[in-house]
């Protein structure tokens, strides 16, 4: 409790009892012998008799413990008694007048001559008092035997010896009483004035200042009142009370006399006394005060009271302290005289003298004199009940029955207790609760369920394993828990013995697990741990512990042996022994074909095999077969040598070692693809089919364009243009590939560049989504108008006006679909997305448009070129080649020119001649230059000013795909960069974002020197400081060259192998190797953070932040080419020859 202070628990409240959880740990139960709270609705409030009227007129308390509801006056019944699912009505045979109210009782005047009806709300139940007021009306006919009739509603009634009845429901459970009827008279006479008659009890003081009783004697005797029983006998219609004669007309009696039958409910708390000269009367729950010792002044009268009190909450509690408190009210005198605290026996409705509880122990006295005068005032008496309450917590008592004796025998040793109708004596017990049995028995190292018999055991490969377990609280109050451990070790031939224990160091609140490291365990034994939980309290100072029971076992074997590697084989694809030489193993299958595998395991407990085929995402297959064997389809997506990695594990999670679990095989080229369309007709309707017979149609709009990414391509408006086919091959249902390029002019509407229909909806779609933001290739579960969607998304938003690579897989052997943008592979990670219902379409492929709810929708904006279909996966060298445009005889690269600037105007602004006709801007001190000496002609020159600078309006090629730009520059060697007191960086080219250009071409000069190195490099992000990735990769190192001269530079990215490379006059530019003069030149630079930039195209300047720009170039630019694609050597090698100084000549 945070708080630090006492909290009540709710759910522990009853009538008569609460448990509050005090701030150290403990409880406390205070408990009353009677009711003292009632139910309204959510609520406890406190028992409040007073008596409120009804809209019909009756009477209610405002707050009992069962439902009573008294007559507002006329012939109805006088009271009604609610109490669980029954009740009791009591009428009287006369007519009642409205009653007088005065708290908790209702007077109904003269209902006979002389004689009044008053009726009170106990806490549970009522009282029914007849106040006779005259000698002469006791003496009427009427009065002489009183019949109350009686109607029954669920309750039956059930005799008692000990007088009255108990009223039981269906099920034979009492729920209310009717006790001893007692009658007394309005006498206040001194001891020696008391002259009782048989069965009458005096009760005075010799002081004036003696303790005060009840006020009104109407509802309970007065001090010195003389009391008497009644004869009373309930049936199911009536109850009739018979006064005693004798006292009604005994000289001695007091009038008005009042004559009281009581009806309480019957409960596990209660209160009773025992009188000797009533042997067999119960005064179970009396209104009147409690006697104990020899009342010798009344009739020799030996008194004990009892009280019994629920502590069901305390069952199976540790009981620390216990305290019973009384209030005594009267005593012989001040002299103190012992009385003792017995624990008895259980007391009932049917307790009498005759039929006493056993007095089982004295568990406490008290030696004390109150209630005679103002020396020795009524008080408290407290006793110390611990053991009795103990006793019954320990046997899941659901009571705890105590009773007051005095010395019978002293004349002064009498005591009386006030009535527990008026003041309830209090049971007060501080306890605490064993914890319940931990939970979530486990092994924490390794983590795993353990088995609940020797036949479940799990295997561990650890010898030193960490069991665990969550201790738990009882009440949920305990935060000094932990769990006690035991390991044992199984031996059939004698009782499993003990070989680890302990517990975790500290404790904690319930719920938080806590865990022990076993001893070094004998590899191949079988173990079982079990737990208990601990909960350690402080009390008076002292600490101790508390124990659950212990748990049922939890078992393990270890074995820390590793399994041997499993044999593998395959008629599909047989194993190539010659591993370092695979040429000379047979290829077999294709790239994309299934191949069956079985796998067959080196020992016995084998339960599972994970296997990997060239390092792809690994699978897990589980066995449970006695031999564990396992055959698994696998599909190959390399040409040429594949691997196949498979591991074995056991039951106890040994792995065999990976590399004695390999197997290569040697696959052959996949099958070609089915058809491709080229778009390169550029004249009527029919789109070709290449390779296949489905020949496609131009329909709405559609029409032709010359700039495609290899030849011509299909150019749309995205609005009704599009291309249909009817791929009679494709199987969507089984593995498949689409591929196709695509140039988007806007990203404002969802762009399909190919489906394929079924009839409510595409089995397939490539596609641009505005609202992803993305590149998607989806997959709809079933061909329905609204089908589920499975969808692989790019990682990046498209570029407009860029070619970009698109290319869907479904991989049924994976159960997954996969896009790749530009050759990579999306998602996270580049993982792929689950798709498990595939389905076959048998509609034609659309070029260009979707199909959703049967209706053609989402048509492209822009060009569509090279769509290719394969009914089979492809391999990551063919997802290269294509991307790459790689030629399939040739094997050389196909770029597509985007931009070509020759450069060689003498006014104006630069043209270019690629076809795409982009459009540039010249800065002010830019000028057109003849050089005659260098043997170029016109040429751009820049001369090292922010307005001396070109830019065209881009992007123009998506720079997170393949890539490549060429240029001339001959530098000023004169100009700023013969100031060799400073480093110096001039930007030939590069591709801006918002922050920093994407990539760029560069001259860097360090201080010091006259001669520098040109690079091509790409930053890591459109942002301030981030990493840059150059070719050559250590440009200190590299070759360095001095200005002056017309050097051809050419920066690569390809996207495939995501590498960077640098080619400075047609040559690759390398690294310097370990010797000086041995430089090995190609490979490339890897570079795998590729960033889309939206920005301009510049020659001369470099962007270094938003609105700004450096690095400005001084020098001459001719035949600027950029590509997209990554440009083959020996076009560079041409370009070289061609473009060159007019002095090199046919070089």
């Amino acid at each position: 409790m945070a708080s630090g202070d006492p909290v009540v628990v709710g759910e522990e409240t009853t009538p008569t009892d609460t448990v509050t959880a005090l701030p150290d740990g403990t409880f406390r139960l205070d408990a009353a012998a009677g009711p003292v709270r009632a139910r309204q609705g959510d609520a406890w409030v406190p028992i409040d008799t007073t008596l409120q009227a009804q809209a019909d007129s009756s009477l209610k308390p405002k707050a009992g413990a069962v439902g009573v509801v008294f007559s507002g006056g006329g012939s109805g019944p006088l009271v009604r008694v609610s109490a669980g699912d029954g009740s009791y009505d009591l009428s009287v045979p006369w007519s009642l007048p409205t009653p007088e109210v005065s708290g908790a009782t209702a007077t109904y005047r003269s209902v006979l001559p002389d004689v009044d009806l008053v009726v009170s709300a106990v806490p549970d139940g009522f009282t029914e008092n007849l106040v006779v007021k005259t000698r002469e009306a006791a003496l009427s006919p009427e009065i002489a035997s009183l019949r109350f009739p009686v109607s029954l509603h669920g309750l039956a009634v059930r005799g008692q010896d000990s007088g009255g009845a108990a009223l039981v429901d269906g099920e034979g459970r009492p729920v209310l009483s009717t006790g001893a009827a007692v009658a007394w008279d309005s006498g206040t006479g001194t001891e020696t004035e008391q002259q009782p008659s048989n069965k009458v009890q005096g009760r005075s003081s010799s002081s004036s200042e003696a303790f005060a009783g009840p006020a009104d004697t109407a509802v309970a005797p007065g001090p010195g009142a003389r009391v008497t029983t009644m004869d009373v006998d309930v049936t199911s219609s009536a109850m009739t009370v018979t006064p005693d004669q004798g006292f009604l007309t005994d000289p001695s009696t007091t009038y008005p006399v009042v004559l009281d039958p009581q009806t309480v409910s019957q409960s596990l708390a209660g209160w009773t006394a025992l009188w000797s000269t009533e042997p067999s009367t119960s005064f179970w729950k009396t209104s009147h005060t409690l006697g104990v010792g020899w009342e010798y002044p009344v009739n020799n009268k030996k008194v004990q009271s009892l009280y019994q009190f629920d502590t069901h909450g305390v069952e199976g509690k540790k009981v620390l302290h216990a305290t019973f408190t009384a209030l005594e009210v009267w005593s012989a005198n001040c002299t103190e005289k012992k009385v003792n605290l017995w624990h008895t026996g259980g007391i009932s409705s049917s307790t009498t003298y005759n039929k006493p509880p056993k007095w089982m122990s004295v568990v406490d006295s008290v030696t004390t004199a109150k209630g005679w005068s103002s020396n020795c005032p009524g008080g408290n008496v407290e006793f110390d009940a611990t053991s009795a309450v103990a006793y019954g917590a320990e046997r899941n008592g659901a009571t705890t029955t105590l009773g007051l004796k005095a010395d019978e025998s002293d004349p002064i040793a009498w005591k009386q207790f006030a009535s527990p109708s008026d003041t309830k004596p209090v049971l007060s017990v501080t306890f605490v609760s064993a914890p319940s049995l931990p939970t979530s028995l486990r092994l924490a190292s390794p983590n795993l369920i353990c088995g609940v018999n020797k036949a479940a055991a799990v295997h561990i490969h650890t010898q030193t394993p960490a069991v665990s377990a969550v201790p738990k609280s009882a009440d949920s109050s305990q935060a000094t828990l932990r769990p006690n451990f035991e390991i044992r070790k199984y031996d059939p031939n004698t009782a499993d013995p003990l070989v680890g224990s302990g517990s975790p160091s500290g404790y904690t609140a319930s719920g938080t697990a806590g865990r022990f490291t076993s001893p070094s365990l004998a590899n191949g034994g079988t173990y079982w741990f079990r737990a208990r939980t601990e909960y350690k309290y402080t009390y008076d100072g002292k600490s101790a512990s508390l124990y659950s029971a212990w748990t049922s076992g939890c078992w393990f074997t270890v074995d820390t042996s590793a399994p041997p590697a499993p044999a593998i084989t395959s008629s599909s694809y047989p194993e190539c022994a010659a591993v370092d030489d695979p040429d000379t193993c047979t290829a077999n299958g294709g790239v994309g074909q299934a191949g069956f595998f079985t796998v067959k395991p080196g020992a016995s407990d084998v339960v599972k095999y994970v296997y990997t085929l060239n390092g792809n995402t690994a699978v897990t297959r589980s066995v449970t077969s006695d031999s564990a064997s396992l055959t698994f389809t696998a599909v190959p997506d390399q040409l040429g040598l594949n691997t196949l990695s498979v591991t074995t594990y056991d039951a106890a999670g040994n792995s065999s070692k990976s590399e004695d679990g390999q197997y290569w095989f040697r696959v052959a080229p996949g099958a070609p693809a089915l058809d491709n369309w080229s778009f390169d007709e550029g004249t009527g309707t029919k789109a070709a089919d290449s390779i296949g017979a489905a020949d496609g149609t131009l329909g709405g709009t559609a029409s032709w364009s010359t700039l495609g990414r290899l030849g011509g391509a299909l150019a749309l408006d995205g609005a009704t243009g599009s291309a249909s086919a009817k791929p009679a091959a494709l199987d969507t249902s089984g593995s498949f590939t689409i591929s196709a390029w695509a140039r988007l002019s806007n990203l404002d509407q969802t762009a399909v560049i190919t489906s394929q229909d079924g009839v409510n909806s595409s089995a397939f779609s490539l596609y641009y989504s505005p609202g992803y933001q993305r590149w998607v290739f989806n997959r709809n579960a079933s061909d329905v108008a609204a089908p589920t969607v499975v969808r692989s998304i790019s990682n990046t938003v498209p570029v407009t006006g860029v070619w970009t690579h698109l290319l869907g897989v479904y991989d049924k052997n994976a159960q997954s679909i996969q896009l790749y943008i530009n050759g990579v592979p999306q998602g996270d990670g580049g993982a792929p997305t689950a798709f498990t219902t595939p389905w076959k379409a048998s509609g034609d492929l659309q070029i260009g448009r979707g199909q959703y709810k049967n209706t053609f929708t989402n048509f492209f904006p822009g060009q569509i070129d090279e769509v290719q279909l394969w009914n089979r996966i492809l391999s990551p060298q063919e997802v290269a080649g294509i991307q790459g445009m790689t030629d399939a005889t040739t094997q050389v690269n196909q770029p597509a020119e985007v931009a070509h600037w020759k450069l060689d105007e003498s006014d104006g602004t630069p043209a270019d001649t690629s076809g795409y006709a982009r459009d540039t801007t010249l800065g002010a001190t830019a000028q057109w230059y003849d050089d005659t000496d260098g043997g170029m002609g016109n040429v751009l020159s820049l001369d090292g000013r922010s307005t001396s600078v070109v830019t065209a309006h881009g992007p123009l090629v998506d720079s997170q795909g393949s890539f490549s730009v060429s240029l001339w520059v001959k530098l000023d060697p004169d100009g700023v960069l013969a100031d060799t007191s400073a480093a110096h960086t001039m930007r030939l080219a590069g591709q801006s974002g918002t922050v920093q250009d994407s990539w760029g071409l560069w001259y860097q000069q360090a201080a010091g020197s006259d001669v520098g190195a040109y690079v091509f490099g790409r930053t890591a992000a459109d942002a301030a400081g981030s990493a840059v990735t150059t070719a050559p990769a250590d440009v200190a190192a590299s070759t360095l060259t001095a200005p002056g001269d017309w050097t051809m530079l050419t920066g690569v990215y390809d996207s495939a192998t995501q590498s960077l490379e640098l080619y400075v006059n047609a040559t690759p530019v390398g690294v310097v190797g370990d010797d000086p003069g041995d430089e090995v030149t190609g490979g490339g630079t890897s570079f795998t953070s590729a960033w889309q930039a939206t920005g301009d195209f510049s020659l001369g300047q470099r962007r270094t932040a938003p609105g700004s720009y450096g690095d400005f170039a001084q020098g001459m630019f001719a035949q600027v080419h950029v590509w997209t694609g990554v440009v083959p050597e020996q076009t560079l090698k041409f370009l070289y020859s061609t473009e060159g100084p007019d002095m090199w000549g046919d070089a």
